[in-house]
């Protein structure tokens, strides 16, 4: 019986390598999407069209009669669709919400459920303060926290809030919270700096 050509395997196996690679390239250019964090918020996506960020409005069905919340939605959708690379959890939304009102609610160290409203402005201060985060980045080596501080306006330390979020480095538990993530999920599991007494609990 004639053996196939071992060209065509090679073929097959770098055809095979290159679609693995692709298929890791996607997750990482948005790894909270991919990852799926087993939290309440994260239950509920929003799929926005890259067309939505070219419109001053979103494109509404003709005679539909929105109430200003619906409205607000759909001008937040088109704000984070870019960002969130099409795909809005329901946490983004939250988390744009506490932004807006100018302050973050970010998990305390091993005490689940309860947290420090940040302003916005005081997550700006911390991220371009080298000692700060240095001490992040000693706390939680394993989050994948920037190596240096950089000098960052209110405006776009709001955006890096996102960043982070996009990331997989900060998420929000089903208590509305934004956590550190202070290991690697791509590991499997989700360890948040706010329930780091026993992440394995239930509560």
């Amino acid at each position: 019986m004639a053996n196939r050509p071992k060209k065509n395997k090679s073929a097959r196996d770098k055809k095979l390598a290159r679609q693995k690679t692709l298929s890791q390239a996607r997750k990482r250019e948005y790894p909270l999407y991919h990852l799926e964090p087993p939290f309440a918020h994260y239950q509920q996506w929003f799929s926005v069209p890259k067309q939505a960020a070219d419109m001053i409005e979103y494109p509404l069905p003709e005679g539909a009669d929105l109430d200003d919340d619906a409205k607000g939605l759909l001008d937040t959708l088109i704000k984070l669709g870019p960002r969130y690379k099409g795909m809005v959890p329901m946490a983004a939304i939250l988390l744009d919400k506490q932004i807006a009102s100018g302050k973050v609610a970010l998990a305390i160290t091993g005490d689940p459920g309860h947290a420090r409203e940040v302003p916005v402005a005081a997550i700006a201060a911390d991220v371009s303060n080298p000692e700060v985060v240095a001490r992040w980045r000693e706390e939680y080596p394993d989050a994948g926290l920037p190596k240096k501080a950089s000098l960052m306006t209110d405006d776009a330390a709001a955006w890096s809030i996102h960043g982070l979020h996009v990331q997989g480095l900060m998420v929000m538990d089903d208590d509305g919270i934004m956590n550190l993530v202070a290991e690697d999920p791509w590991k499997g599991r989700w360890v948040l700096n706010g329930h780091m007494k026993d992440p394995d609990s239930a509560e």
